[in-house]
């Protein structure tokens, strides 16, 4: 269970697939608009070659913008450097370190998680509902 959890070492290579995409709509795009301008004339005037230009320039501007977050994102969340999360750091010291990090004070519900990190706090399942409800908040 723990490898597939772990990310593959060829993952962070990978994001570059969506760099790749952007650049096929951008080219497929500016052949498509060379492809249409030069229809016979007779064409151009039936059709609303503003419209069809426009409305092909918009969608491969909102796809390449789209395809691009995907690879920024894809490359920052699988850079091997940010391996932990911020809050994720190891706690040797106990409560001190967690406490920093966290801002929740240390104690019997809230200690040093069971791998070794800050932030991990007990679930004390004693959700019972409250006659007023809500008024106290």
């Amino acid at each position: 269970m723990e490898s597939i959890l772990n990310t593959p070492s060829w993952a962070y290579d990978f994001c570059y697939y969506y760099a790749f995409v952007a650049a096929i709509v951008v080219v497929s795009v500016v052949w498509s608009l060379v492809k249409l301008n030069m229809l016979p004339t007779i064409a151009k005037k039936l059709l609303p070659m503003t419209s069809i230009t426009i409305t092909m320039l918009l969608s491969a501007l909102v796809t390449v913008v789209l395809t691009m977050m995907q690879f920024w994102i894809c490359r920052g969340a699988l850079n091997p450097a940010k391996k932990t999360e911020k809050f994720a750091v190891t706690c040797p010291n106990g409560v001190e370190d967690c406490t920093a990090v966290m801002g929740t004070p240390q104690g019997p519900d809230c200690t040093c998680g069971a791998r070794g990190l800050c932030g991990g706090c007990i679930m004390q399942n004693n959700m019972q509902p409250v006659s007023g409800g809500l008024e106290g908040f």
